[in-house]
């Protein structure tokens, strides 16, 4: 066997995800002692709420351990449901629980496509989007707007059958709302219009919702219209990580998909999970059963404005309105062409936010990894001492440069 032959080769060209090199990339530096502001992983914060904590504690005490239904425990199903507010058109055979909503996109791509089916992604995919499309030998698209002057990078219903059109083996559109990276939320008739051309070409669209809950300056998530005509072809994708502090190594997501789809993914569950862990199946459970708490969305809001405060007339940057979910998108295609100190011609994102990371300890996420040349993602989970001092060498850094 050659050296190439030992690794298939649709794995052998992945690169580890992003936004973990970005945590293993703060861990190095603070173990140098060197100064860090890590507006790299998109991770919420503070400390686990009692009731999950709790949850997990007694599932552990009471030993409720064993397997439970490959599709999720029925109770935390009929949870789903009323968390969703979708009692109405759907029942818990259409939820099926999984270890994070990683798996539950993992799980929709292995269930619907066939090899060299299309996947079509908004212009800004979150990183593990292609890798898990390519992984279920399906074949990804990015779907482009036409213009960008009055809506940045969101996706309109034209620019949605255009591709289609090119494309007749597509089998679904994955539209993140709101956006990992770009902070953006497609409103309500920006998404029926998107869901309404899938509905009507046969295609399923799949709703990345993660960040849901995370909605600033007075406004809700829009919910997505569910009737005849789009219910056969709308798939909603949701977890703990993103609602809840400290939740993201849970490990819990969920789907809300046709009949079929819910059944195939269900199976296919059985085979290479037997379903996530009931312990923390518990968890979900206590975080989903009670009324939201607010909170953590009202402190998120107060980070994004003292962020956008610090970051005025930061040099050679110009930034997006972050209406939803925790994150910064700044457009620094004025830094390409530039010099460091030491000399280097920044070409890229990614050498942007190397400069940043070397000369300040700035941490962000390059734009490449959402195939978004020209742009970086900053998190502003974080504490209000790294905003404050993070923005101050990032403005310092970018400043020295020629």
């Amino acid at each position: 066997m050659l050296p190439h032959e030992r690794i298939s080769a649709k794995l052998a060209k992945f690169r580890p995800s992003l936004t973990l090199m970005l945590k293993r990339l703060a861990g190095e530096r603070l173990e140098k002692g060197l100064p860090v502001f890590d507006f790299g992983l998109g991770e919420t914060k503070g400390h686990l709420d009692d009731e999950i904590r709790e949850a997990g504690i007694a599932a552990f005490r009471e030993e409720e351990t064993m397997y439970a239904d490959p599709a999720g425990m029925p109770e935390l199903r009929r949870a789903v449901l009323k968390w969703l507010n979708v009692e109405l058109h759907y029942g818990i055979d259409n939820v099926v629980i999984s270890a994070g909503a990683k798996q539950s996109l993992f799980n929709i791509f292995l269930a619907i496509c066939n090899p060299a089916d299309c996947v079509l992604f908004d212009s800004a995919p979150w990183v593990s989007y292609q890798p898990l499309a390519v992984a279920a030998y399906a074949f990804p698209v990015q779907v482009l707007p036409i213009s960008r002057a009055d809506s940045f990078l969101k996706v309109g219903p034209e620019d949605l059958r255009r591709n289609l059109k090119m494309r007749p083996h597509a089998k679904m559109f994955v539209l993140n709302t709101p956006c990992n990276p770009t902070g953006q939320m497609y409103d309500a008739a920006e998404v029926d219009a998107l869901l309404t051309v899938c509905a009507q070409h046969g295609v399923y669209m799949v709703l990345d919702r993660l960040y849901w809950r995370i909605v600033f300056d007075g406004k809700t998530f829009p919910e997505p219209r569910i009737d005849e005509q789009t219910r056969p072809w709308l798939i909603q994708v949701d977890g703990m990580s993103k609602n809840f502090r400290r939740t993201g190594g849970l490990r819990i997501g969920w789907t809300v998909a046709p009949d079929d789809v819910s059944v195939a993914m269900a199976n296919l569950q059985s085979h290479y999970t037997s379903g996530p862990a009931t312990p923390t199946q518990r968890t979900a459970l206590a975080a989903i059963s009670r009324p939201y708490r607010g909170g953590m969305v009202k402190e998120l809001q107060e980070k994004r404005d003292l962020l956008h405060r610090e970051a005025t007339e930061m040099p050679n940057v110009a930034i997006w309105p972050t209406p939803a979910s925790f994150y910064s998108f700044w457009d620094v295609r004025a830094c390409f062409g530039k010099r460091t100190p030491e000399g280097k011609v920044l070409t890229d994102s990614t050498d942007v936010a190397e400069y940043l990371c070397v000369a300040a300890g700035v941490i962000t996420a390059s734009g490449v990894g959402f195939m978004q040349d020209g742009y970086l993602r900053l998190s502003f989970a974080t504490p209000e001492d790294h905003i404050i001092e993070g923005m101050r060498a990032a403005r310092k850094a970018l400043g020295a440069l020629a």
